[in-house]
């Protein structure tokens, strides 16, 4: 296998054309002793690789091999991994599509598999979870979490599924079933159905202090993870206020794992059909993996990984260089254009590179934020974050999208504090992954080829501090 194992792990670089098979997604993050196990989902089976910093990966090992077209397990989906009483459990979806709709068949059951050392699977053909059709539909019927409650005291397995009746393409739900053993499970309860989507997948359920926290994913609207908050498992289950998602709409099937210490949200970052700017997003793509940030009030945020960031110590070479607007200073860029858009070129981005700076504008500033992979003076490519400051909101762009080219802009809301932010940039290929705060916005342009790195400004004054472009070793 050729791929990238470095930050935005994939086992296969992308490029055009690729099948569907050959993308990896729907990572289920498993930490144990030191090492963290990213199973996921590839040519429809499951594999697994190893990191101990989300920076540096193994080799990838075939775990689960998928079964024949009379298989119930002819493609295998998303599950999860957990320990208990000496064995690893892995509880997964077994996909038949032949199945759909032939009586006495289905097209999605659980399924499982077990092992000693997380290398080794064997599968448990006792263990046949089917729809459970008195309490829910008959299609949706994936994606296993399975997680020990503390408040309840029992195993609960978290279920992908679908209310027996509601409004067509609304009635995804989530199911809960619970155990004392694992090995007998019993339906405890519907725990989220807000009628509002076609199903919620690849879920997790968690707690950080007081907070339980319920992620999911829906393709309906856009690839997105989203989350709601409650003070018990039992629910009402809220939708936070100002923001339920960790990152753009090109971040999916996002799991938390936790060394004991700090949790992370590993998901993937989404490719775009025949690695085109203009074409639609597809299933699967990169690892992407954030740090979680709990806020006050209980909602999240996401960092970046401490190790991914001290991955890059090589300092590159910065040379200020006015192209629009009014620039001055070194150890602090000033800018200045009152009348409309001005912008400096800082550095050169490698493949790989990190950009970070603190910016601070002026009251009445409009916009403000980083020139990308721009091609020269005359900005005939370029791509662009930009921090909306009247509009709170950050916003991944890209060059001249005029007649016909008005693809869409990846955004995300922020709350500006004290006319001030952080901003940090890691660029690795086709991948834009921009932190302003803890909010995350993450993209891809295929279009642009690496290229200069700059601070811009619009209708208004900015000071930038503590700015750095790094490489890795």
């Amino acid at each position: 296998m050729k791929g990238n194992y470095n930050i935005f792990y994939t086992p296969e670089k992308q490029y055009p054309g690729m099948p569907h098979g050959e993308m990896c997604g729907d990572f289920m993050p498993f930490y144990w002793k030191g090492t963290f196990y990213l199973f996921y989902l590839y040519k429809y089976c499951v594999y697994v690789v190893e990191t101990k910093d989300f920076v540096r990966y193994g080799m990838p090992k075939l775990v689960l091999q998928n079964g024949s077209p009379d298989d119930q397990d002819w493609h295998i989906g998303t599950g999860s991994v957990f320990h208990h009483d000496g064995l690893f459990y892995f509880h997964y979806t077994g996909f038949c599509e032949g199945n759909h709709n032939v009586e006495g068949k289905n097209e999605q059951v659980v399924m499982r598999a077990v092992s000693t050392d997380l290398n080794t699977w064997v599968k448990d053909k006792e263990f046949f979870f089917k729809p459970d059709i008195e309490h829910y539909g008959n299609l949706h019927w994936r994606d296993p979490h399975v997680i020990w409650n503390e408040e309840l005291q029992k195993y609960c397995m978290i279920i992908t599924a679908t209310e027996k009746e509601g409004a067509f393409l609304r009635n995804g739900c989530t199911a809960v079933y619970v155990s004392d053993d694992v090995k007998n499970w019993k339906h405890y309860k519907k725990l989220y159905a807000p009628r509002t989507f076609i199903t919620h997948e690849c879920h997790d359920a968690f707690q950080i202090g007081k907070w339980w926290y319920l992620s999911f994913s829906n393709y309906s609207r856009w690839w997105e993870t989203r989350y709601r908050i409650s003070e018990s498992f039992n629910g009402p289950w809220t939708m936070p206020d100002f923001d339920d998602m960790f990152d753009g709409r090109e971040f999916y099937a996002a799991k938390t794992v936790s060394d004991g210490t700090r949790t992370y949200l590993v998901g993937w970052q989404s490719v775009r059909k025949d690695c085109k700017d203009e074409e639609k997003f597809v299933w699967g793509g990169n690892v992407l993996v954030h740090e979680l940030v709990q806020r006050p009030d209980g909602t999240l945020g996401v960092g970046m990984v401490k190790e991914i960031e001290e991955s890059f110590q090589e300092k590159v070479p910065m040379s200020m260089i006015e192209r629009q607007g009014a620039w001055s200073g070194t150890d602090m860029i000033q800018g200045e254009s009152k009348d409309g858009f001005g912008w400096a070129e800082i550095g050169r981005l490698s493949d790989t590179s990190l950009f970070e700076t603190t910016i601070e504008w002026e009251e009445g500033t409009k916009a403000v934020g980083l020139m990308i992979h721009t091609s020269d003076e005359k900005l005939e490519k370029w791509c662009q974050l930009r921090l909306e400051i009247t509009h709170n909101k950050i916003v991944m762009d890209r060059y001249n999208r005029i007649d016909g080219e008005q693809y869409y802009m990846d955004e995300r809301p922020v709350i500006f504090q004290g006319n001030k932010a952080t901003v940090k940039l890691i660029v690795s290929g086709s991948i834009m992954l921009a932190y302003v705060g803890d909010v995350a916005l993450s993209t891809r342009c295929y279009s642009v080829d690496p290229g200069s790195v700059g601070i811009f400004v619009e209708y208004g004054k900015v000071n930038c501090r503590d700015t750095k472009l790094l490489g890795q070793k």
